[in-house]
């Protein structure tokens, strides 16, 4: 009995010791924050990007390569990215050149079968795919000569038919001179001859047409009369450039007209100075800003800009100082 006793009593007192021992418990651990990721951003030229693609698609749809052409390559550039705009640009200048090359096909048959219509339609749209091209460009100007000549032989066979039969077969020696060479006031500028240099050279051939009046300007050098008419309508020509921004363009048609005229002109003179006064500033400035990145560039704008003002002292100065700079650049670069 008494050993029950003592297992109980032990027994309790575990119980008491268990329930005296601190019970620990541990916190649970919080999951580490899940990142979530962000949107990206949208493209802002998404919208531009559609607008050129739809412009790029109609033009292709409608025919008009170049302008494709132009917005394919545009696409390009705003989505250097995309594979399929660079696919469409080659396939769309190919298709150009085989355009090309077929007009200019059809062009040069219509005009061997003496379809001047139909030639200059091909040669236009040849043009209008590509207007640099120079073979299209030479033909209209050929085909336009020889509308030229027609229109003038026309109207010399009409003037023969219309000259009165008593007219003298030829004509006196002093007439004949007065004619040609004269005082200053013959009638060598009112024939067909000279009419038709003019024409040539108003018509669009200013090449061929200021070469041919410089011929006649050399077997009449003493017709004030022509001689004034010829140098008014290359002046003329040379200020219509001159008022659209191409003054370089423009300088030897001044040149030219004032050499044609043989003898000085009321402001003539002037404008070819302020001409090459323009000039020289333009090739200044450019000069003094290629100085900064490429001097070799710099020194040949200077070189043009002296070439057409040899009194732009600025000019001249800053020339030989980039000539300076190069030769030092230049034995740097050597060693």
């Amino acid at each position: 009995m008494n050993a029950r006793v003592a297992l109980v009593a032990g027994f309790a007192a575990l119980l008491v010791a268990c329930a005296e021992v601190p019970v620990t418990t541990t916190a649970p651990v919080s999951a580490p924050p899940v990142a979530i990721p962000r949107a990206a951003p949208a493209n802002p030229l998404a919208g531009t990007i559609d607008a050129w693609r739809q412009r790029a698609l109609n033009a292709r749809a409608a025919g008009d390569l170049a302008t494709a052409e132009t917005d394919w390559h545009v696409l390009t550039l705003l989505a250097p990215d995309e594979p399929s705009y660079a696919r469409e640009l080659a396939a769309t200048r190919a298709a150009i050149r085989r355009d090309v090359e077929q007009g200019l096909q059809a062009g040069n048959e219509a005009m061997r079968a003496g379809d001047s219509d139909r030639a200059a339609t091909a040669f236009l749209r040849v043009l209008a795919l590509d207007p640099e091209n120079a073979d299209a460009a030479r033909a209209l100007r050929e085909m336009d000569r020889r509308k030229l000549v027609r229109i003038q032989a026309d109207r010399a066979a009409v003037a023969k038919v219309e000259r009165p039969a008593a007219a003298p077969a030829r004509p006196s020696r002093s007439a004949a001179a007065e004619s040609s060479n004269g005082n200053g006031n013959g009638n060598a500028a009112s024939g067909y001859d000279f009419e038709q240099r003019i024409e040539m050279f108003t018509a669009g051939d200013t090449t061929g047409g200021l070469r041919e009046l410089r011929a006649w300007v050399d077997a009449h050098p003493q017709d004030r009369v022509g001689r004034h008419r010829i140098g008014s309508v290359v002046f003329d020509y040379a200020s219509e450039l001159d008022n659209r921004g191409a003054r370089e363009q423009a300088l030897p048609f001044y040149e030219a007209a004032i050499a044609l005229r043989g003898e000085p002109a009321n402001g003539w003179t002037a404008r070819v100075q302020n001409v090459r006064k323009a000039l020289s500033n333009d090739y200044y400035e450019r000069g003094t800003r290629a100085e900064r990145t490429d001097l070799e560039a710099a020194v040949k704008a200077l070189e043009t800009s002296v070439r057409y003002d040899p009194g732009n002292i600025k000019a001249a100065a800053r020339l030989a100082q980039a000539k300076t700079a190069l030769a030092k650049f230049k034995r740097i670069e050597s060693k």
